[in-house]
């Protein structure tokens, strides 16, 4: 087993204690969307680790491990650790420091040359050069953890913006004049005509580690692996699928969409006509890039409102997968078996049109009899009843 040391515990649990009014992680949202015939086979088989542990270090190292380990990445290659730096509020509107510090030590166990941390917060004003992603990396604690990872065992990393990574890229081998953002149009991404733009240090490094939270969202019912790729793209992206979004987009009243009581199945239709012009988008951002890693942190999750207030409670728990269907499948059963939002809480998480639009445009498996969960410190009771919640 392996236990973090009680003065880094307490070093970061203690970090990043304030707030600031910039945060909130962009809005996106999901449709429904029939699975034709026509959609991609997917993977035959995906793991999935779901854990505790005695710490949240363990919890971590047990999922990592339940998924299928770190075993990808070899010595002297290039790893991007993405968290959830969505704004500078705490856990869980971002991701916990030490999941995060987690993450760092499991990678550089593997030897690897460079370790990057990187994100791109949320701006307001949709301004490319504020907020500074390392600002708000700061006031939530996570380069406390990149920190006490170089200070702890040595490891190799470093905390960039990716609207401000033009030294990473060189030290990556790009040349010193190459742009920052590269738009790109795949095939599947219909609902891009002109295309998207997403950082180009992510197609620099080896791999990329997706961090994000088990969590709702006001406006996209959840947000975890998949809406995590909102993030790792330029702010024009994130301007024009935020003005396609059909309903309240008030950051200071995120429990209203959550708070509404709709019945029957004209309700059930509004909701998704309400985000249908949103969803195709975000999970076509997920075209441009395949994390090797998800591990989402389940340390404190919102289960109403989200992304940066409403109704919290402490799972205490990891999840991690290499597919990011099985990760967000997951991660719905989670906040269900907790109580949650009507329209997570009612309907089959393989009825969530994220999840089905995911599943239409091939980005993982297509259906709960290809998830394979696998457990470590989860009592019998709460296992079966997370299972129950994944039918």
């Amino acid at each position: 087993m392996v236990h973090a040391c009680h003065h880094r515990r307490d070093f970061l649990r203690q970090a990043g204690g304030a707030s600031l009014a910039v945060g909130l992680s962009s809005q996106l949202i999901l449709p429904k969307l029939a699975v034709g015939e026509d959609k991609p086979a997917g993977p035959a088989k995906a793991d999935v680790g779901i854990a505790r542990g005695s710490n949240l270090e363990e919890a971590v190292r047990r999922a990592v491990e339940l998924s299928g380990g770190m075993d990808f990445i070899k010595a002297d290659q290039t790893v991007l650790i993405k968290p959830n730096v969505t704004g500078a509020v705490v856990s869980p509107t971002t991701t916990n420091p030490e999941v995060l510090y987690a993450v760092i030590k499991l990678v550089a166990e593997r030897g690897p040359k460079r370790i990057i941390v990187a994100d791109r917060s949320f701006s307001p004003v949709f301004d490319v050069k504020t907020p500074r992603t390392v600002d708000v990396m700061k006031r939530v604690g996570h380069l406390d953890s990149v920190n006490q990872a170089i200070s702890d065992f040595k490891a190799p990393v470093v905390a960039v913006g990716l609207e401000d990574c033009a030294d990473e890229l060189e030290k990556l081998g790009r040349k010193p004049d190459t742009q920052m953002w590269r738009k790109f149009k795949p095939e599947k991404a219909e609902h891009w005509p002109n295309g998207f733009e997403q950082a180009e240090l992510l197609f620099a490094v080896d791999h990329v580690i997706n961090v994000p939270v088990i969590k709702t969202h006001f406006q996209a019912w959840f947000t975890m692996s998949m809406k995590a790729f909102v993030g790792m793209s330029h702010h024009r992206t994130r301007l024009e699928f935020h003005t396609a979004f059909k309903g309240s987009g008030n950051l200071l009243d995120q429990k209203s969409s959550g708070s509404r009581r709709r019945l029957g199945p004209e309700g059930r239709k509004e909701d998704i006509d309400e985000v249908t012009p949103l969803v195709n988008r975000v999970a076509e951002l997920n075209l441009g890039l395949n994390p090797s890693l998800n591990v989402l942190d389940g340390s404190k999750s919102f289960v109403f409102g989200g992304p940066s207030h409403g109704d919290t409670v402490d799972p205490k728990l990891i999840v991690a997968s290499r597919d990011r269907i099985a990760a967000d499948a997951t991660g719905v059963a989670v906040l269900k078996r907790y109580g949650t939002e009507r329209r997570l809480q009612k309907f089959s998480v393989w009825e969530n049109p994220f999840i089905q639009h995911g599943i239409k445009i091939g980005l993982g498996i297509d259906g709960l009899e290809k998830l394979n969960l696998k457990e470590a410190g989860i009592e019998a009771d709460e296992l079966k009843l997370i299972k129950e919640m994944l039918v």
